[in-house]
């Protein structure tokens, strides 16, 4: 209901509910409809258009999907040797056995997916990111996230698209309380009282050069880290993954599968050239990209003319917006090879983030779960990549599984309410760079940060000496965002973006200076080898209590350590699954 009380001069809207969701992706969604399912009352909050929000429009069907009578364990060691490690076993066998059951489920609901005639899925099996043989399943998935819109709101869910979260509550007992922030085009601020608060904002891309991933900026890492709660691997938020140089593009790992092959200016094959098999994982193809053009063999271009032509038409229906965007070039890249950039992604193909404690996505605040692109991925994809088949299915399940916890913990009733005081001093701390005069344009701080985490002599070759250079540097970004300026309302977004990007950044380097070996996603000049006798560990991050600028505490934990993760099925299940 809209309060009439006039607070900072600007209408508050105030909502109470057991379950909040923050982000319109595809966990947030299915967490949704699994919660209204359970009876919860559910609201989700999303920074766009829910259902079009984040990466998952972009993701193009390239989703794992196993069935009972598939081969789990040879696709669990290969999954380990792609990812290099560090992946939590248990909850690898976890995700990938019930992803079939919950593309079922998906599938019972009318989510739009390919069937074949007898009426199973139908699944294509593809050499995709260095694995032999990746059952994905069929679907068209900006169709497929319309669909779950609809599914959430069938379940009873309140969407609130265009809504900014600024800060997360928290009671006395040091629990989830709910959160505060505004909706941008209409000008309001609200506070939403929560029992439960599911993370579902997506990763942190910085803005970087690939499709879908423009608008995550580490909001879910930033609120998590005020509230108290810890990250984990976040060294792992970057990753480069190929791009076609003429616009923002993906869908590369499924080209690659069907025959295309980077290579040269020479005409090599680069993988060949670097020993590596075709396709490679990520992280493998990135190193071999950059290699190149460091030694003068660039520019590296990708050659899709093997590419049978029902195979083209079939890609161009599973990824129609690359699709469209490629005919608008008027450039036929499967007749004339262009060249292709490691373009940077962030968190996204990496696999840092809000340190969960179990498969349900609890964090270690009270109340607060992380799905998704939001949650470390590490347990179930180590130090490489799920980008190319993995975090589809991971974002399902996981948001199943949040969804189901957060509605038995919703049962305990609506904590008690946070101080008026503290609301209004959050909200001033929201609105403060509005109408600032003589501040900074959050745009020249973004700029000024990319020039930190997007450069790979920085960010991919690293070595102590660069890491301190970086978190000096993040000194001087951090003084300017706290001189950021607001024009308007979505002009205060960007300023919000750029304030949550800042303290990921600083997460990341920070970690990336604890870990002293080379392993997936993270290269270390100073420490090139892996070293699986010390580094068999997982690194915490912690924000310490605000001083005059933030830092982050890091320390390790030991995957055998059974306080890492827990991988034992939830207890707290809904009886929909098949």
């Amino acid at each position: 209901m809209s309060d009439p009380r006039p607070r900072l001069g600007v209408p508050v809207d105030e909502w109470e509910t057991d379950v909040l969701v923050i982000g319109g992706g595809l966990a947030g969604l299915v967490a949704a409809r699994v919660a209204g399912t359970a009876g919860a009352r559910v609201t989700v909050l999303a920074k766009g258009f829910a259902g079009a929000d984040g990466v998952s429009p972009f993701a193009g069907g390239v989703a794992l999907c196993l069935f009972p009578e598939d081969d789990l364990d040879a696709f669990l060691d290969e999954h380990e040797w792609a990812c290099e490690g560090l992946v939590h076993r248990e909850a690898v066998t976890r995700v990938a056995a019930i992803s079939g059951r919950l593309w079922e489920w998906l599938a019972a609901q009318g989510v739009p997916v390919e069937r074949e005639p007898l009426g199973t899925l139908r699944r294509r099996w593809l050499r995709v990111g260095g694995r032999s043989r990746v059952p994905r399943l069929a679907l068209e998935s900006v169709s497929f996230m319309r669909h779950l819109r609809r599914c959430a709101l069938a379940a009873g869910a309140r969407i609130l698209d265009h809504g900014v979260v600024t800060e997360l509550l928290t009671g006395e007992d040091g629990g989830v309380a709910g959160a505060v922030g505004f909706r941008y085009q209409e000008g309001r601020l609200f506070r939403i009282r929560a029992r439960a608060v599911v993370l579902a904002a997506g990763g942190c891309a910085w803005r970087g050069a690939h499709m879908g991933v423009h608008s995550a900026m580490g909001e879910g890492y930033g609120l998590a880290a005020r509230a108290g709660a810890e990250l984990a691997s976040m060294e792992y938020c970057t990753s480069y993954i190929a791009t076609c140089s003429l616009f923002d593009s993906h869908g590369q790992d499924v080209l690659a599968a069907l025959g295309g092959r980077f290579r040269n200016r020479l005409g090599e094959n680069i993988l060949e050239r670097h020993g590596e098999p075709d396709p490679a994982p990520p992280q493998r193809l990135t190193l071999a990209m950059l290699t190149e053009w460091l030694e003068g063999r660039g520019p590296v271009v990708f050659d899709l003319r093997a590419i049978p032509a029902e195979r083209r038409r079939q890609w161009e229906r599973d990824f129609p917006l690359v699709a469209r965007a490629l005919a608008r070039t008027g450039v036929d890249v499967f007749a004339q090879p262009v060249p292709w950039i490691p373009g940077f992604t962030g968190s996204i193909a990496g696999s840092g983030g809000v340190r969960t404690l179990d498969l349900a996505g609890r964090t270690t605040v009270p109340g607060l779960f992380a799905v998704g692109d939001t949650a470390c991925r590490t347990p179930v994809v180590g130090a490489g990549s799920g980008l190319t088949y993995l975090n589809l299915s991971w974002a399902l399940a996981s948001g199943y599984w949040a969804g189901a916890a957060a509605a038995e913990l919703a049962r305990e009733g609506l904590p008690a309410p946070t101080e008026p005081a503290v609301e209004a001093e959050a909200w001033n701390r929201a609105l403060a760079p509005l109408g600032r005069e003589g501040g900074t344009r959050p745009v020249d701080v973004l700029r000024r940060l990319q020039r930190l985490v997007v450069d790979p002599e920085r960010n991919f070759f690293r070595s102590a000496a660069g890491l301190k250079s970086s978190l000096r540097d993040l000194e001087g970004v951090w003084d300017d965002v706290c001189r950021l300026a607001a024009a308007d309302w979505h002009d205060l977004v960007r300023c919000h973006e750029v304030e949550h990007a800042t303290l990921t950044a600083l997460a990341m380097f920070s970690s990336a200076l604890v870990r002293q070996e080379t392993r997936g996603w993270h290269r270390r000049l100073d420490f090139p080898r892996r070293d699986d006798t010390h580094w068999r560990r997982w690194t915490v991050a912690r924000l310490e209590p605000c001083g005059e600028r933030p830092a982050f505490r890091v320390h390790t934990i030991a995957l055998e350590d059974p306080a890492a993760f827990d991988a034992r099925l939830p207890a707290a299940e809904v009886g929909v699954l098949p």
